[in-house]
């Protein structure tokens, strides 16, 4: 009984042994890969500390080869905005009405009694934004001017190609967009692309198209009626101030940000006179 006990214990190592071999064999492969895994990230960590710390590229910091010419741009816009708003977006007329030491441009007009005025700027928008960018666009480009020498001065190479600037009024919006590449470099960094657009929060989109509708209407029907067009436009104030010669000076203005646009208007004139009994047109 003891000598087949011995041999049961000889044989039951066996096969523990035996398992054992097998659970280490099988575990091997996976060993392997947490090595080569490790050995990567050492290899990976080694690079990029050797890159920082010893080749030390060179590049921009935040803000310093930047052209910041958004906020030169802004003021510019915003004051021939408010200045064009106050002769209906003509950088000078010829055919105006003076109010209060303004002088008001015709938009619609009629120099015959009871006549329908002619609108005088069919595409309003486009007007103004022609004529803002007629007045904007030497002090734009002052802008940029003044931004590249300052880069010039701390060390920075700027080249620019073509200079083209483009004004875009969109709902709430005055957009400025620039075709002007750009290649700025320090040592042996460049950088090349185009300048972005400037957005400008402005109400002058909304502003001209109330004013097409009230011209819309003094075309067709001599007068309009401006309770129902604030109606429809609450953030706008219009007032209609009436002339001795029958001109009526449209004042419109947005209550949030105060800019204004006003125009003046002649349709359907009565004769001075017109309605007194005895009197003949």
């Amino acid at each position: 009984m003891k000598i087949e006990g011995k041999g049961e214990s000889k044989k039951q190592k066996k096969y523990a042994i035996s398992g054992l071999d097998k659970y280490f064999n099988n575990r091997k492969p996976k060993i392997a890969q947490i090595t080569i895994f490790i050995i990567l990230g050492i290899l990976i960590v080694s690079a990029i500390l050797i890159f920082f710390l010893y080749i030390r590229p060179t590049y921009f910091p935040p803000a310093e080869g930047k052209l910041n010419f958004e906020s030169c741009v802004k003021r510019v816009v915003l004051e021939k905005t408010d200045m064009l708003g106050k002769t209906a977006g003509y950088r000078q007329s010829a055919f105006y009405y003076q109010y209060n030491g303004d002088k008001i441009p015709y938009l619609c007009y009629s120099g015959e009694y009871y006549k329908p005025c002619t609108i005088q700027m069919p595409f309003l928008k486009q007007h103004f934004e022609k004529n803002l960018l007629d007045a904007t666009k030497p002090e734009i480009l002052a802008c940029i001017d003044s931004t590249i020498e300052d880069l010039k001065a701390r060390g920075f190479e700027v080249n620019q190609g073509k200079r083209e600037v483009k004004i875009e009024i969109i709902p709430k919006t005055i957009r400025v967009s620039f075709d002007i590449p750009v290649t700025i470099r320090k040592g042996e960094n460049v950088e090349e692309g185009t300048l972005n657009p400037v957005d400008i929060p402005n109400p002058m989109y909304e502003l001209l198209m109330l004013s097409t509708s009230l011209l819309q209407f003094e075309a067709r029907y001599g007068d309009s009626d401006i309770s129902m067009m604030m109606i429809f436009y609450p953030e706008v104030i219009v007032d209609k101030l009436k002339q001795g010669d029958e001109t009526k000076i449209y004042i419109l203005q947005n209550k949030d940000f105060g800019t204004k646009f006003q125009f003046a208007s002649r349709s359907y004139a009565w004769p001075p006179g017109y309605g007194i009994s005895g009197v003949i047109a």
